[in-house]
């Protein structure tokens, strides 16, 4: 049976928010797929380069190398996205999520609108909520290996 649900947990404040991600139909996923291929893909080629194993050196440094090269990716990354666009991929994304609340699940986004502080005011979590989205939605895309299987594989270590 396809899972249509994905929980999802993160921890915001030193406080554990979970969340629910519902696979989006096909019109909404197609729009995904479009926006991604469109807009982010073109991306992964810079990003191959930053994280290349960097032998001799030690992780501090190889941090900071890592770190300037992304902040020089994501600027040019930004130019291709307008803000509509943007706000449109986020709505899309958002109205696919709820969080667990005391009374119970409650959509983060209904419609144009926020549901809950919690989201509405950390952009850092909606992206992140965003990703969760787009993974999920394509995870049985790329062979069952989501966005991850365009990546070479990497050590984290570093």
């Amino acid at each position: 049976m396809r899972e249509t649900v994905k929980k999802f947990t993160h921890e915001i404040d030193g406080e554990e928010l979970i969340f629910q991600v519902h696979k989006m139909d096909a019109l909404h996923g197609s729009f995904l797929l479009k926006f991604v291929a469109e807009k982010l893909l073109p991306l992964i080629d810079s990003f191959q380069t930053i994280f290349v194993d960097i032998d001799g050196e030690d992780e501090e440094e190889v941090a900071k190398k890592r770190t300037d090269a992304i902040m020089r990716v994501i600027p040019k990354a930004l130019q291709s996205i307008s803000k509509e666009e943007l706000f449109d991929f986020e709505r899309q994304c958002l109205n696919s999520v709820d969080i667990m609340m005391p009374a119970g699940w409650i959509e983060v986004m209904d419609g144009d609108h926020f549901s809950v502080e919690e989201v509405k005011y950390d952009p850092f979590l909606a992206l992140i909520l965003c990703f969760d989205v787009v993974t999920f939605n394509f995870s049985g895309f790329f062979g069952g290996k989501g966005l991850s299987s365009l990546l070479k594989p990497q050590l984290t270590s570093k």
